[in-house]
């Protein structure tokens, strides 16, 4: 465990060099700013759609919306590509395996490094959803947030949508250390996006098999139709472990030249 924590703190200090921290908060914000702007020029399509009294519902579903469908995917597929990337560009892997620490420490590290990154991202997101709630009646006086603020449920369903993420994460982490090309990194990310978003529209109203599409899963907690999120964590889970653990296994036994 101490080797673990020798790397994670080697692994923060390298990516000083690169904009992933930035983006734990830039991602976040930028849909915050984003649902603010729609919802200063179309409240009642945006956010009081449900009626009065529904607006914390509509500013989270709209807000948790773009963060599980469009933002999250390309942040996880940016955050795993610029992790691995670090090491892939100055091309560091066999000065890194011949230290006394063992190989999958650094696996481990750099996955630990992304879900943090991603915790975080997700309590930004929550922050500038109260922030929202604050400024939007300044801006459109339409809109009047109650009191009390529905802190619990908007706990949980950032938590929900961070913990069905961790299956694509597992994956798009396997990839970018695999591959050396960020590019390819990059394409898979986007092109899962594409099929994830394609696979949530097809079972919008007939609930299916592609929902549990690994970059579907997130959607499940904002679906019109509520589906078994407990089951979903658990997919999301079980498989995120199974997937770190057999990509773990490979990454240690690759050779390195």
């Amino acid at each position: 465990m101490t080797a673990l924590a020798r790397v994670l703190h080697t692994e923060a200090l390298k990516l000083k060099r690169t904009i992933a921290w930035k983006m734990v908060f830039l991602a976040p914000l930028a849909v915050v700013l984003l649902v603010m702007f729609m919802a200063v020029n179309a409240p009642f399509s945006m956010v009081m759609r449900g009626g009065p009294g529904r607006e914390w519902a509509g500013l989270a579903q709209v807000t948790f919306l773009f963060w599980a469908a469009l933002m999250m995917p390309l942040y996880i597929t940016l955050q795993c590509a610029l992790v691995a990337g670090v090491d892939h560009a100055e091309n560091q892997w066999k000065s890194l395996f011949a230290r006394p620490a063992p190989r999958w420490t650094w696996y481990a590290a750099k996955l630990i490094v992304v879900m943090i990154m991603l915790a975080v991202s997700s309590i930004v997101l929550l922050c500038g959803i109260l922030t929202a709630a604050v400024l939007l009646p300044w801006l459109q006086p339409e809109l009047a947030f109650r009191l009390p603020v529905p802190w619990a449920s908007l706990q949980l369903q950032a938590l929900q949508i961070a913990v069905l993420a961790l299956l694509a994460l597992a994956i798009q982490h396997f990839v970018s250390l695999w591959w050396r090309s960020f590019s390819v990194a990059m394409g898979v990310g986007i092109v899962a996006l594409v099929v994830g978003y394609v696979a949530t529209v097809s079972t919008n109203q007939t609930p299916g098999w592609p929902q549990y599409f690994p970059w579907s899963l997130p959607m499940l907690v904002l679906s019109k139709h509520p589906q078994d999120v407990a089951g979903a964590l658990w997919i999301s889970v079980i498989l995120g472990v199974s997937v770190t653990a057999l990509g773990c296994v490979v990454f240690c036994r690759r050779e390195v030249s």
